[in-house]
Parts: structure tokens; sequence; C-alpha cells
């Protein structure tokens, strides 16, 4: 099994396999992406899209994001969808992590459940995001 950074101009030529695995991840969000909203920011270099294959099998998709705060460069992972992370984790890690310091980031952040604790043991839980719909109010 290979991770891989995919280069922005190749991502058109596998957005078709990687869009399925990204429709997962809508199903947990609070409604701010739709997979195809992925799309051009990952085409324009705003996002990275990384991946996991074993032969001709897309086991995994990952998007991360260089924020800027004022005082720190950091890269958050956006979104991630697949099958198999307890064996990709050790895969993309250092990969990902290498990337983030030749970028120029200090930390990394994953906004994501609370599941993800387990699989991360090594990554703090500084915070949680709260959240609450406004809908009905709006009307």
């Amino acid at each position: 099994m290979k991770a891989l950074l995919i280069n922005p101009e190749n991502i058109p030529v596998i957005w078709n396999d990687v869009a399925p695995l990204l429709d997962r991840v809508t199903e947990h969000n609070e409604g701010q992406f739709e997979a195809n909203d992925y799309l051009e920011p990952l085409t324009s270099k705003i996002m990275q899209l990384w991946i996991a294959v074993e032969e001709d099998y897309l086991h995994t998709v990952m998007i991360t994001k260089i924020i800027e705060y004022p005082n720190k460069r950091v890269l958050r992972v956006i979104a991630i969808a697949g099958s198999e992370f307890k064996t990709l984790h050790s895969k993309f890690n250092d990969m990902i992590e290498s990337f983030a310091l030749r970028e120029g980031c200090s930390s990394m952040e994953l906004w994501g459940r609370k599941g993800w604790k387990k699989m991360l043991p090594d990554w703090k839980d500084s915070y949680t995001v709260f959240t609450k719909e406004l809908k009905e109010r709006m009307h």
C-alpha cells in the first residue's frame, strides 16, 4: 500500500474515484462541504489531496490545508474518508508531518469526531468545537 500526495494537475484525472469517498465525509460534517466543493481549492493549490492505494484500489483520501494564523502556520486535516485507517496512519503520518515542516508549519490540527482520539494518542485534545444551527431563526 502506498500513500501519495497528488499533484494538482492530476486531480481531475482521478476525481471520479475520489469524490465518492469524500461524499462519506459529508454525512459527518456540519454542512460546510460537499465532495465537489473540494475540487477547485485542490486544483488551485489552496488545499492538498493525499491518497492511499494498493494496486488499483483507492483505500483512503485525505484533504489538508495550510492555515495562516497571525502567529503560526498550521497544517489542518480537513477531511479523511476510506478504510484501513489504523494501517494507513503510520504511512500517512511521517509523510504529512514532513510536508508540513517543509511548508513552514509548526503544528498540525484535525477537527473531527471524538473517535479520532483513539487513533491519535500522541495528539493533544486541545478543545471541542460546539455548533448550533440557526436556520429556524433565519425565517
